[in-house]
């Protein structure tokens, strides 16, 4: 009897172990966490991989228009601009929520620090 409880033990702890390097790995990965209190970007704290360049510039700029209160919580972002010019990058798209129509917005990004980040008619938008 006393295997069996040893191989159930040992299946568990496996099982734990394995679901907390799991969690760990993921939250090394680009992305924005929202609760009622707190909006957080994880994963950005440098810019070493890829996809880290790739996403954490959009990720800042959706937590600063959050954080200045122009867009909801529950805001649902759709980016169509994304380029960069002379080390700044340029982000632009669209907020939508359940309580709200469509709205427009610009960001200038440099590096890991958001410079502009702002509403924007869909005029302005498009110019760029």
């Amino acid at each position: 009897m006393l295997p069996v409880r040893l191989g159930v033990v040992t299946a568990i702890a496996a099982l734990c172990l394995w679901g907390l390097f799991s969690l760990l790995d993921s939250l090394q990965e680009p992305g924005l966490l929202r609760s009622g209190k707190a909006v957080v970007v994880k994963g950005c704290d440098t810019l070493e991989s890829d996809q880290a360049r790739r996403e954490c510039p959009a990720l800042l700029c959706e937590k600063a228009l959050i954080d200045a209160k122009r867009v909801p919580l529950s805001a649902r972002f759709q980016i169509s601009i994304d380029r960069e010019d002379e080390g700044v990058r340029l982000i632009g798209g669209d907020v939508s929520g359940a309580a709200q129509p469509p709205v427009h917005f610009i960001c200038e990004v440099r590096g890991n620090k958001v410079e502009d980040a702002r509403l924007v008619e869909r005029a302005e938008l498009d110019e760029l």
